[in-house]
């Protein structure tokens, strides 16, 4: 294993100490994830609408559902997002909200010229995930500290001069770490033969330590769809429909970690706090063919495969310490003044790519009242059932000889996933009640961490006769658990161990309104 990938092991989850972690495996599966989007209507009914016809949230699942439509449709969607997290570390229990308007999908429909069976053609821009988060966790912990890291990774660098842990030109790794740990005096070196060692202020003075710490992570952002979608009835019965899809992933991140000394034995530290900074953006492309089939009159047959997305990441970043010591007082560093112009784009930039997860869609609906009797409601079932391959996930950095570990570290952590939708519709006149119920498997191989979904939604919609229409939903749910190591001790000789694993049992909610017009 090569030490390149030894820090990214040592500081994954979070990137407090060294960036490069964020894009560990971790973040490839929360890229690869979505989320049931598009118009009010599909939302409403769970997102099963891959043998919807007709309808345009369903064009997102499975192209072929744009042969449905017989004239061409314009509408555009905006929604407001809740998430509550609460969060488990140490023995606390700590609680964090965030909230926003966000938007959701803009969509323009229209059919070709041709009289009988007309190539239908539609863009739209659809989010299909949200990043926005606020988690917050904190206890107290004895023989841990992140700072620990700082000085065994001095310790490790065998520095013959401790001022070369200032250089510009010094590993990133030891740069976003050591470096700034030694400048604002929260390790100090100590001559031991020709070489120097460091300590800790957070060691007490027989080498104890017990530390109060905090995390506060705010993320904003998400993956936005950019969808060319083209669609034709073939036949009475069969439609078919593909895409090319262009997904954007913009995030952002501030990572605020702190530790506050409360050992009663005395040790130079008061607290010391280090925030990071990142800003992530990628872009990606995939392709989806679909069908829908109508063996009879009530029934209709979906089935859609949709490629990878094969992502290339930029990722910039920056990393501030202050620390408070008795000896010196508070002192602050930073990244962005340790670079000039030739290493700056080296040395705060990341560019790594990486491949999301094979997917399969089998759908099915069942129409009402086909009979068309205007005094009876009508309206359908629909079920939707995919399978995602999170097996087949890839993680790349440049042309180092570890991808082939990432490789292996997917298969090892993460499975095929199932993921069911299910979804009802009744229409009397120009109004409509809908129900939905969504539930994504787990993705990971381990049983004690259920990262698996459930989603209730509702809503409700009304349709004039001059083609206008408007639809509004609400889902709640989206209850997922996962876990957090906040660092990894690098191997020592003094006993310190790694602090436990954080939970985050996140609940989301989601309303959405859409608008459109059908000409």
């Amino acid at each position: 294993m090569t030490y390149k990938l030894s820090l990214l092991l040592a500081f994954a989850l979070p990137a407090i100490a060294y960036p490069v972690a964020a894009q560990t495996v971790q973040e490839v599966l929360k890229f690869s994830s979505d989320i049931s989007a598009g118009s009010a209507r599909g939302q409403a009914i769970g997102g099963a609408t891959g043998a919807l016809g007709g309808e345009i949230a369903a064009i997102y699942v499975n192209p072929a559902a744009t042969g449905f439509f017989r004239g061409s449709d314009l509408s555009f969607s905006i929604g407001y997002q809740h998430i509550n997290n609460s969060n488990y570390y140490l023995g606390n229990k700590d609680n964090s909200k965030r909230g926003a308007l966000k938007f959701d999908n803009v969509t323009l429909l229209m059919r070709s010229k041709a009289k009988e069976r007309p190539l239908v053609f539609a863009m739209g821009v659809n989010r299909t995930n949200n990043f926005r988060e606020d988690v917050y966790y904190q206890g107290n912990i004895a023989n841990s500290s992140q700072s620990l890291n700082y000085f065994i990774q001095a310790d490790n660098a065998h520095v013959s001069n401790p001022d070369a842990l200032l250089s510009a030109k010094q590993d990133v790794a030891i740069r976003h770490g050591a470096s700034l740990a030694y400048q604002t005096y929260l390790i100090n070196a100590y001559r031991e033969g020709d070489q120097y060692k460091f300590t800790s202020a957070a060691e007490a003075d027989d080498y104890s330590v017990l530390v109060q710490q905090s995390r506060h992570i705010l993320t904003h952002g998400g993956t936005t769809e950019l969808a060319l979608v083209f669609g034709k009835q073939h036949s009475e019965k069969l439609f078919f429909g593909g895409s090319m899809n262009i997904d954007f992933i913009k995030e952002g991140q501030q990572d605020i970690w702190v530790e506050t000394n409360i050992n009663p034995v005395h040790a130079d530290l008061n607290y010391y706090q280090v925030k990071q900074t990142t800003t992530t953006n990628g872009i990606g492309v995939n392709l989806k063919l679909g069908g829908i089939y109508k063996p009879v009159v009530p029934l209709n047959l979906g089935l859609t495969l949709q490629s990878p997305t094969w992502y290339g990441v930029n990722k910039d970043y920056q990393t501030d310490m202050l620390t408070d010591t008795k000896s010196a007082g508070v002192v602050t560093a930073s990244t962005v003044y340790m670079i000039d112009d030739t290493t700056q784009s080296a040395l705060n930039n990341l560019n790594y790519s990486f491949r999301t997860p094979w997917k399969a869609t089998a759908s099915a609906v069942l129409l009402l009242n086909t009979g068309g009797s205007p005094d009876r409601p009508y309206g359908f079932i629909s079920v939707d059932y995919e399978l995602d391959d999170y097996r087949s996930m890839k993680l790349k950095y440049g042309s180092t000889p570890d991808n082939h570990y990432y490789s292996e570290q997917v298969k090892a952590s993460y499975r095929t996933s199932g993921n069911f939708r299910a979804g009802a519709e009744i229409k009397y006149l120009l109004y409509a009640l809908r129900l939905g119920f969504a539930r994504y498997g787990s993705p990971y191989k381990d049983s004690n961490i259920d990262g698996s979904r459930t989603y209730y939604s509702g809503g409700v919609g009304y349709k004039a006769g001059s083609g206008y229409y408007m639809d509004l939903s609400i889902v709640t749910g989206g209850k997922q658990q996962r876990r957090e190591v906040p660092y990894e001790v690098l191997p020592n000789n003094y006993g310190y161990v790694n602090p436990p694993a954080a939970q985050v049992n996140s609940t989301t909610t989601r309303a959405v309104l859409t608008c459109g017009v059908r000409f």
